[in-house]
């Protein structure tokens, strides 16, 4: 499918989407204005989330150091930082002395 092919496909199935739409439910006042919105179901993502983060050249510098010499004592030619950022995010969601560390270390740089 072409880039216009799939462009025009998604355009037409928000049409069908607006056009499923009753008017007295798109009416301010109308039954759809007093009723509160269905609760989002708990679904899984089933793909990863990017996230992006800001570093210090420091900071940066001393991950990238980390990941060089974990690669070394694994007898591995590179390590990917995000391998150690993904282990980090892990390790931190189990570990709870972690937890604590690193709330201190945020209270502190918000405090600053």
């Amino acid at each position: 499918m072409t880039k216009a092919e799939e462009l025009r496909a998604r355009a037409a199935r928000a049409k069908q989407r607006t056009a499923s739409t009753t008017p007295e439910q798109s009416q301010p006042g109308g039954p759809a204005a007093d009723a509160t919105p269905a609760p989002r179901p708990n679904v899984i993502r089933a793909k990863p989330v990017r996230i992006t983060a800001d570093l210090s050249p420091q900071v940066y510098r001393g991950l990238i150091d980390y990941a060089a010499a974990l690669a070394e004592t694994q007898g591995r030619v590179r390590v990917a930082h995000v391998h150690v950022t993904r282990a980090l995010v892990a390790e931190l969601l189990e570990n709870h002395e972690l937890q604590g560390a690193i709330a201190r270390c945020v209270r502190a740089q918000l405090d600053d």
